[in-house]
């Protein structure tokens, strides 16, 4: 089983483990309709639901299921975001969510950035992803400019339940390790 860092540190950013006293920060972002827009989890409707999602964090990163970090500014403990990975044999996939205070700064790049080295550092890794609503433009350069490479289009691939209870088109984006 993979062991994930308990922290992350960047040049502006602190990426570490969540805990339940971070709910108020998560439902500080979970619960902006903007910010949840195009996430595949519905917008919290209270502070229960932020301290559900913390609850969780925890046994999924002890049994290999999810590492799962706050995203931290380094001059403010407060948690603006989350980045979470799914790791398996081969290949990992990631996503984020970012307080719409922290939008414009460059932060989800340099999150997405931490995450995509470490993974690409593992020598078992040999690719990671992520997915984004065709219609979300800010999260596909985040993820171009985290060094992925848009891949395709999945057809009706994804349920945003902020914005339809069908299927919605996502993009693709990937890094693969070239063969040696």
């Amino acid at each position: 089983m993979i062991q994930a860092p308990e922290t992350l540190t960047t040049q502006r950013l602190l990426l570490r483990r969540p805990a339940v006293s971070d709910a108020a920060d998560v439902y500080a972002y979970a619960h902006d309709i903007e910010v949840t827009r195009y996430m595949d989890w519905p917008t919290h409707t209270s502070p229960h639901d932020s301290v559900e999602f913390l609850k969780t964090c925890a046994p999924r990163w002890e049994s290999g299921q999810e590492f799962c970090w706050a995203i931290t500014v380094k001059s403010d403990p407060r948690m603006v975001g989350a980045i979470g990975c799914q790791v398996r044999s081969y290949d990992a996939d990631f996503g984020y969510v970012l307080h719409r205070d922290c939008w414009r700064h460059g932060y989800a790049t340099e999150a997405a950035r931490a995450v995509v080295t470490w993974i690409m550092q593992l020598p078992e890794m040999y690719r990671i992803s992520a997915t984004c609503d065709t219609e979300n433009s800010a999260s596909s350069r985040v993820l171009e400019k985290a060094g992925l490479v848009k891949e395709g289009t999945l057809r009706r691939s994804v349920i945003r339940p902020n914005l339809s209870t069908e299927p919605r088109d996502t993009f693709l984006f990937a890094l693969v390790r070239d063969k040696t």
